[in-house]
């Protein structure tokens, strides 16, 4: 049979689009076969599907890396954030062991610190002390390893064990800004007047005491041990402000039963350019408002007739928020 140059054309595009149909048809049938990518793209993807809630599809990813040994610690970093998101603890200790079994990860510091944190969240205290008491012997031990444990015992309601971390430490790594941080939040919350004053001065000696964060702890502080005073004091004396310094001490006003002077830092609040204050701008925000909302009830002028309170209305307090808060 002769074919002529048309029907070839039309053979071939037939054949390749059957082809084509094949290889479809094999990719999306055999679900163990997937594309095979470098560790670093990979892990990106993996890091994707965390943000897209995939869990199981990042756990396959991984498990080819696995395959094709080709596992790094970045891509055992995303995995354990993978766990925690997803909440499968067990896969979080298969690959425990996975680490424990290799020379070259068992004393990474980063994956070491990654699963002191998967375990603080599962409120697994046993877990991260035990993996933390073998780590902070490593030369390359650092503060972050000492912060993951202080925020971890923060989040399972434990602060005074922070104390005890902390004694630890300060034998051979200096505390930085944000273990103060963890540390003015564990005194808050134990309302322990002695260590939270101790840390002030420890901080009035350094220029650390200017870090915004440092003075909203603070704040925060002096207002929930009732020397409000000393908070105000310091609010006064910042060379920087951001919103969440104003909400701190709204918040401590609150806390003292002193509803009027946190409409009276909100009228301050509203004077000032409050898109330029320092370099970094700001506007009230929900905590600001909700802040209001509170002293204003308090207060029992949240729809009082009197013309003088007639911002602090509801319908006056939430439609600012629509314009104000993004």
């Amino acid at each position: 049979m002769i074919i002529s140059a048309n029907n070839r054309s039309i053979s071939r595009r037939i054949i390749a689009l059957c082809s084509s149909i094949l290889n479809y048809s094999t990719k999306t049938n055999d679900k163990s076969k997937l594309p095979s990518y470098t560790s670093e793209p990979t892990s990106h993807l993996i890091k994707k599907f965390n943000n897209r809630g995939e869990y199981e599809r990042a756990f396959e990813l991984f498990d080819m890396l696995i395959k094709q040994n080709n596992v790094s610690v970045i891509s055992l970093l995303t995995i354990l954030d993978t766990c925690v998101r997803s909440n499968h603890i067990e896969r979080g200790r298969q690959i425990e062991t996975l680490i424990n079994q290799s020379i070259k990860w068992k004393d990474d510091i980063r994956l070491q610190t990654s699963l002191i944190k998967m375990y603080m969240k599962y409120q697994m205290i046993d877990q991260a002390e035990r993996i933390f008491e073998r780590i902070r012997q490593l030369p390359e031990c650092d503060v972050v390893v000492y912060n993951a444990m202080l925020k971890g015992y923060l989040q399972n309601h434990i602060a005074e064990r922070c104390f005890q971390c902390v004694d630890k430490m300060r034998p051979k790594i200096l505390p930085d800004n944000v273990t103060y941080i963890l540390l003015l939040n564990a005194c808050t919350i134990l309302r322990d007047e002695k260590h939270g004053k101790a840390i002030h001065d420890e901080l009035s000696s350094s220029l650390n005491i200017q870090h915004v964060h440092l003075q909203n702890a603070l704040i925060d502080f002096y207002g929930k041990i009732n020397q409000i005073n000393i908070a105000e004091k310091m609010f006064n004396e910042m060379n920087l402000r951001e919103t969440s310094t104003y909400n701190t001490l709204m918040k401590a006003y609150l806390v003292n039963n002193m509803p009027l002077k946190v409409l009276e830092l909100f009228e301050q609040m509203k004077q000032s350019d409050l898109n330029t204050i320092g370099p970094l701008s700001f506007k009230p925000d929900l905590i600001t408002f909700m802040a209001i909302c509170d002293a204003c009830e308090k207060l029992g002028i949240l729809n009082s007739p009197d013309s003088s309170y007639e911002q602090y209305s509801w319908k006056r307090i939430f439609s600012r928020i629509s314009t104000t808060v993004k």
